[in-house]
């Protein structure tokens, strides 16, 4: 569709903790600290105001439809991702504080699982997260947003772009295919049993 644009993550979008939590899923239970599903979002949506962290718009790409965000990606090369992780820790522990810090303690291993799981490689430009609001589904957003991340991806002279998806979600499994990802590895870590999918990408003539 032709109204349909992409454009650099607004830190005021009202979307942005929503469309985190539904790209993270359940892994989004031990980074907040609970199940609580209007506390992981508000409290995705103050790291997607913020800088510097995994989950900020600072390397996010909403798709809009219209002027409504419908969609949402995040991509980065897996040295920036890597440099995340502790930065994203401690604006948790700001945020959550003890309860946080409690909850953490009560599940060590979900928790080192979750920053053990070596999603991506030095030579990649990874997507971190995808997701699309139910009422932009049907407009080929995700096929979308993908394309958008490997046209970043090549203007930083990465060759390859990665993403991780849950063993079990066979419909994302197949649009990844369709796009040209294969599985190359598996990640077992309790609770999380994932795939690591790669794409090799076309160098761009200069």
């Amino acid at each position: 569709m032709d109204n349909i644009t992409i454009m650099n993550g607004n830190p005021k979008s009202a979307s942005g903790g929503r469309l985190m939590g539904m790209a993270l899923d359940y892994m989004a239970y031990p980074l907040v600290g609970s199940i609580d599903q209007t506390l992981i979002e508000s409290t995705l949506q103050q790291l997607w105001g913020l800088g510097k962290n995994r989950f900020s718009h600072q390397y996010a790409f909403e798709a809009r439809l219209d002027d409504t965000t419908i969609g949402m990606i995040t991509c980065y090369p897996v040295s920036v991702m890597d440099k995340l992780v502790w930065p994203t820790v401690r604006e948790l522990i700001k945020m959550r504080k003890w309860k946080l810090v409690k909850h953490s303690l009560l599940h060590l291993q979900d928790l080192w699982s979750m920053v053990s799981l070596n999603e991506g490689r030095a030579d990649e430009y990874h997507i971190g997260a995808l997701a699309t609001l139910p009422e932009g589904r049907g407009y080929g957003i995700g096929s979308k947003l993908i394309h958008f991340a490997e046209g970043k991806a090549r203007l930083s002279n990465y060759g390859k772009c990665s993403l991780t998806v849950k063993q079990e979600n066979l419909r994302a499994i197949n649009l990844y295919e369709r796009l040209g990802y294969q599985i190359t590895d598996t990640i077992e870590k309790k609770p999380y049993y994932l795939y690591r999918m790669v794409k090799p990408l076309p160098c761009i003539l200069t």
